[in-house]
C-alpha cells in the first residue's frame, strides 16, 4: 500500500504541486497580510463583508440548530432562505462552517477562500495535463496564470462564484471527452455541480458552452447532430439534477427588482483599446466599478505571446485555430457591447461588478497559449519567424490599444509589458538558435512567468486590502447577550440603529428589518421606499422608521451604540457593554386585523407621510396622523435655482461643491416631534444641526428623519453638499411633518384591539389567534411570497398581497386560529425533477458499466477459448 501511494505521488508530483504551490503561496500572502489566525485581518472585503458573512452566519445557525432551510426571519422582515442559499451558500464546501464557532467565521472563510483559489489553479493545470497527456512544471505555471489572473484576484471576494471558476476547466475537459465519444459522466456531473453551487455564474458557462459547441470541429453533418443530441441531453440532465436548487432560485430571482428586462440602448461602451490595455503588466485588479466597460483581463504576458504562436502553428488545423479565435473575438466584442454584456449577465445590469464572464475569455486564451507553448519547443523551419511575428504583432496591438484608448494608459504598464515580452522572446530565440538547451530555456521561461504571476497577485491582493475584524465584529458577544435577555424564544423583532456593515443585524441573527442582497424582493423594496425607509436597488434598511411603522412591523427593541445620535421614541431599558437597548413603548404584533378597504391603499405617492396617512385611514378609518408643514425656500451657495415647482420641490444646478450648497431651515410650527423627508439624487453629504449642534450627518436623503422634539418656533438646519461632478440640474424635494400624538394613541388602540396573538414561532411556521370585530383582512408584516400557505381554523385560505408586498389573509368576524406555513415556491417540483435526474444518471451510468463489464468478460472468455483451441491443436 505504501509503495503504491509513493508511486502515485511520484507519478503525479506536478499535478499535486498544481494545488500545493498556489495553496502555500496564498497562505504566505495570508501571513504577510495578517489574516486570522496570523493577525486580526480578513480577506472578506466589499460585499463579502456587507452581505456574504452575515448570510453565512444565518446559515451556520440553521445548520447547527438543525433548522429548516426554507425561510428565515433574520432579515428583511423575513426572506426566502432557500432562494438566498441557492444564490450565495449552496456549495458543499460551505458545510465546513458547521464545525466552527461564529467568532471563527472570518478566519474559516478567509482560508476557504485560499483553498478555492488553489483549486482554480489545480483544475486548470489538470485540463492542460489532459490536453497534452504529460505532466510538466509548465502546466503548474499556466494553471497559476488562471487562478491568479486579475479577474480572480479582483473578484475573488465573491467567494460563492469561485466554484464555477474551479469547475469550468473540468466541464470543458468533460465536454471534449463527450464529443470524442469517450464518456459523458465527467461533463454531466461537473456541470451539475457548477449549476448547484452558483446558478447565476453557471448561466454564463452554459451560454459559453453553446458557442463552444457550435464552433467545435465536428466530423461532418451527421456527427454534428449526434454530438448535438448528446450535448443537449446531458446538459439538460445536469440541469434536472440541480433542479431542486434551480427552480426555487429562478422563481425567487424573478421577484427581485433586477428581474425586469431593460435592454441597453448604447451600441458601444468605449474603445477596444481601453479593454485590451487591461491585459498589461502592472494593471491594478478591479474589485468594483460603476463603469460597465471596466474589466479584469490580466493573465500574464507570456499567454499573449503563446496565444499568437498558437494561431501561427501549422501543426494545428487551420479550421481549429480559426474557431478558437472566433470564440475569443465574440467574447472580446461582448466586453464592449452593452447589449451582449446584458445578455451574458443573465439579462441583468452589472451593478458595479462589470464583465463577470471574463473568466471564460481568460481560460480560452490560456488553453490556446498552453498549446502554443507546447509546440514552440520544436526546432523546425519557420519557428523563429513565428516567434518574431508573434512578438511584432503583439507590439502592434499594444501600440494600437494605447493609441485608441480613451482613458490614458499608465506609461509604466506599457514599458513593463513590452519589457517582459522582450525577455520572453529573447529566451525563445536563444533556444531556437541553440544557445540554450531546452530544459534551461523552458525553466527560465516558466520561472519568469511564475515570478510575473506571483508578483502581480501579491501586489493585487495588497491593492485589494483587507478588513480589520475587531473594527466590525467587536459587539458580537454583547449582542448575543442582549438576544438571550430580550428574545428568549426567538420571536422578538429588534434592529440596530445603525450598522457597521449593511447586513450587520443579519450577522447577529436578529429578527430584523434590514436586508441587502441580490434576492431582495423588488415589490418589498418599492413599498419600503414609499413608506419612507432607505432603499437601494436590492436593499431596504431600518433607517426611516416612525412610531406607526415601528408598530406595524412589530419592532420591539432598538440597539444603540455610543456614536448613534438619531433621536428615538423608544425608551432606554438596559446597557450591555457599550450598547444601549431601547424598548418600544407600545405593545406590538406581527399581525393586525384591518378593514377590507386596505385593498384600496394608495401607496404610490412620493410623499411617505401621505402614504402612512392613507394606510391608517384605509386600515382603521383614522385620519390626520401626520400634518404636513410649510417648507421655507432654501438658501443656496455655489449653485443656482433653475425652477421652483412649489410644495418644497426645487430644480437646482450645481456649480461648485460646498458643504452648504443647499440649506433648508426647518422651523417648528407647533411643539412636538418633527419629521422630515428629502430626496436629492445629487447629494454627496448631509449635516443636520439643531440648537447649533450636529445631530446627524452622512447619507441621509431618501428616508424619513426624526429631528426629535422641537418647541414651536425652534429651528433646525439641513445642509446638503452636492456631488462635485454633478453639473446637470437636479431635483431637491423637502417634506416636513408633525405627528399628532393623540391620533397615534387612537391608532395604537385600534391596532392592539385586533392584534394577532402568537402561540408558536418557527422559521417556517407561525401560529396564533386573532379576534376580529368585523370581517376584513388580517395583515402580517411578512413579505408576500407564494411559498406561504395560510390556514384559518384548520382550512387553507388563499393569501393576498397588501400593498403588493405584505402577506394578507381574508378573515371573518369572530375568534380564529391562524397557521402560516412556508415552503419555497418550486421546491417540490424541483425536488421531483432532481430525483428523476439522479435516477437517470445512475441508471445510465450503471448500464454503461454493466455493458463494459460484459464486453470485458466476453473478450476474456474469447481469449481463453482461443488459447484452449490452440492447445488442442498442438
Amino acid at each position: 500500500m505504501t509503495y503504491r501511494f509513493g508511486d502515485f505521488l511520484r507519478r503525479h508530483k506536478y499535478l499535486i504541486g498544481a494545488f500545493l504551490i498556489p495553496f502555500f503561496m496564498m497562505e504566505i500572502i495570508a501571513v504577510i497580510m495578517e489574516i486570522q489566525p496570523f493577525g486580526n485581518q480578513s480577506f472578506m472585503i466589499v460585499d463579502a463583508l456587507h452581505q456574504y458573512l452575515p448570510f453565512f452566519a444565518d446559515y451556520q445557525e440553521k445548520l447547527q440548530s438543525m433548522d429548516r432551510l426554507f425561510y428565515s426571519f433574520h432579515g428583511g422582515l423575513g426572506y426566502n432562505f432557500w432562494g438566498l442559499w441557492a444564490y450565495y451558500l449552496s456549495s458543499p464546501l460551505n458545510l465546513i462552517i458547521v464545525f466552527f464557532q461564529k467568532d471563527m467565521l472570518n478566519m474559516v472563510l478567509s482560508h476557504l477562500y485560499v483553498i478555492k483559489i488553489a483549486l482554480c489553479c489545480f483544475t486548470a493545470a489538470f485540463y492542460f495535463y489532459k490536453r497534452r497527456g504529460k505532466e510538466t512544471f509548465s502546466m503548474i505555471v499556466f494553471g497559476m496564470a488562471y487562478g491568479f489572473s486579475s479577474y480572480i484576484v479582483g473578484y475573488s471576494w465573491n467567494i460563492m462564484w469561485l466554484e464555477v471558476m474551479i469547475l469550468f476547466p473540468i466541464i470543458l475537459y468533460g465536454f471534449e471527452k463527450m464529443m470524442q465519444g469517450k464518456g459523458w459522466k465527467t461533463y454531466c456531473f461537473a456541470l451539475f455541480l457548477s449549476l448547484w453551487c452558483n446558478f447565476y455564474m453557471s448561466f454564463m458557462t452554459c451560454l459559453f458552452l453553446i458557442i463552444w459547441f457550435l464552433l467545435y470541429e465536428h466530423q461532418g453533418v451527421k456527427k454534428f447532430f449526434q454530438n448535438g443530441f448528446c450535448f443537449a441531453f446531458f446538459s439538460l440532465l445536469s440541469a434536472a439534477m440541480a433542479a431542486v436548487v434551480l427552480v426555487p432560485a429562478y422563481l425567487g430571482i424573478m421577484q427581485t427588482s433586477s428581474a425586469k428586462w431593460d435592454f441597453p440602448k448604447e451600441l458601444w461602451y468605449g474603445t477596444f483599446g481601453d479593454i485590451f490595455s487591461r491585459h498589461f503588466l502592472g494593471t491594478k485588479p478591479l474589485t468594483m466599478s460603476v463603469d460597465d466597460s471596466d474589466i479584469n483581463l490580466y493573465c500574464g504576458i507570456l499567454s499573449l505571446i503563446m496565444g499568437l504562436c498558437y494561431l501561427l502553428s501549422r501543426e494545428i488545423k487551420r479550421s481549429v485555430r480559426i474557431r478558437r479565435l472566433l470564440v475569443l473575438v465574440i467574447l472580446f466584442f461582448s466586453f464592449n457591447m452593452p447589449v451582449l454584456g446584458y445578455i451574458w449577465h443573465g439579462f441583468h445590469n452589472q451593478y458595479g461588478i462589470p464583465n463577470r464572464y471574463a473568466y471564460l475569455y481568460i481560460f480560452v486564451l490560456l488553453s490556446m497559449a498552453y498549446d502554443g507553448y507546447c509546440l514552440v519547443w520544436e526546432r523546425r523551419k519557420g519557428q523563429i519567424g513565428k516567434i518574431l511575428i508573434s512578438l511584432g504583432v503583439l507590439g502592434m496591438i499594444i501600440g494600437a490599444a494605447v493609441y485608441t484608448a480613451k482613458d490614458s494608459v499608465d506609461q509604466n504598464t506599457i514599458y513593463l509589458t513590452l519589457g517582459i515580452g522582450f525577455v520572453y522572446g529573447t529566451f525563445l530565440l536563444l533556444y531556437q538558435k541553440k544557445f540554450l538547451q531546452r530544459k534551461i530555456a523552458a525553466g527560465l521561461l516558466c520561472v519568469g512567468f511564475a515570478a510575473e504571476i506571483i508578483v502581480m497577485s501579491i501586489t493585487g491582493y495588497m491593492e485589494n486590502g483587507t478588513v480589520t475584524v475587531d473594527e466590525y465584529f467587536q459587539d458580537t458577544k454583547a449582542i448575543e447577550k442582549i438576544k438571550e435577555t430580550y428574545d428568549e424564544n426567538g420571536s422578538i423583532r429588534m434592529d440596530l440603529a445603525s450598522g457597521r456593515m449593511l447586513d450587520e443585524s443579519i450577522w447577529h441573527t436578529l429578527n430584523c428589518m434590514t436586508l441587502f442582497g441580490s434576492t431582495a424582493q423588488g415589490n418589498v423594496v418599492d413599498i419600503m421606499d414609499q413608506l419612507g425607509f432607505y432603499t437601494g436597488v436590492n436593499e431596504y434598511l431600518y433607517e426611516g422608521s416612525t412610531p406607526f411603522t415601528n408598530n406595524l412591523f412589530s419592532m420591539q427593541y432598538q440597539i444603540y451604540r455610543p456614536f448613534d445620535s438619531k433621536p428615538t421614541t423608544f425608551q432606554p431599558m438596559d446597557t450591555v457593554g457599550t450598547l444601549t437597548v431601547y424598548k418600544n413603548p407600545y405593545l406590538t404584533s406581527i399581525g393586525y386585523g384591518m378593514k377590507r378597504t386596505i385593498e384600496d391603499w394608495n401607496y404610490e405617492s412620493s410623499n411617505p407621510f401621505y402614504v402612512q396617512n392613507d394606510l391608517a385611514q384605509k386600515a382603521y378609518g383614522i385620519s390626520g396622523l401626520f400634518r404636513i408643514q410649510d417648507v421655507l425656500r432654501p438658501e443656496l451657495h455655489g449653485c443656482e435655482m433653475v425652477q421652483d415647482n412649489g410644495m418644497g420641490e426645487y430644480v437646482i444646478k450645481n456649480k461648485t461643491s460646498l458643504a452648504d450648497n443647499v440649506v433648508f431651515t426647518i422651523r417648528a410650527q407647533e411643539t412636538g416631534d418633527v419629521y422630515i423627508h428629502f430626496d436629492c439624487s445629487q447629494a454627496e453629504n448631509t449635516v443636520i444641526e439643531k440648537n447649533g449642534e450636529e445631530i446627524m450627518a452622512g447619507r441621509l436623503n431618501g428616508q424619513i428623519l426624526n429631528l426629535g422634539e422641537m418647541e414651536k418656533g425652534q429651528e433646525a438646519q439641513v445642509k446638503i453638499q452636492l456631488e462635485p461632478e454633478a453639473r446637470d440640474a437636479g431635483v431637491v424635494r423637502m417634506t416636513i411633518a408633525n405627528m399628532d400624538d393623540a391620533v397615534m394613541s387612537e391608532l395604537y388602540g385600534a391596532m392592539k384591539d385586533q392584534s394577532f396573538q402568537m402561540t408558536k414561532f418557527e422559521s417556517s411556521e407561525v401560529e396564533g389567534k386573532i379576534v376580529r370585530k368585523n370581517s376584513g383582512i388580517t395583515f402580517f408584516s411578512i413579505p408576500y411570497d407564494k411559498g406561504w400557505h395560510a390556514f384559518v381554523d384548520g382550512k387553507e385560505v388563499k393569501t393576498m398581497a397588501i400593498g403588493d408586498a405584505f402577506l394578507g389573509i381574508p378573515t371573518e368576524s369572530g375568534e380564529h386560529e391562524i397557521t402560516l406555513r412556508y415552503k419555497s415556491a418550486g421546491f417540490t417540483e424541483g425536488a421531483v425533477l432532481s430525483g428523476v435526474g439522479f435516477v437517470l444518471f445512475f441508471l445510465m451510468a450503471g448500464l454503461e458499466f454493466r455493458k463494459k463489464k460484459i464486453s470485458k468478460m466476453r473478450r476474456s472468455f474469447s481469449e481463453k477459448y482461443d488459447t484452449l483451441e490452440e492447445a488442442k491443436e498442438e
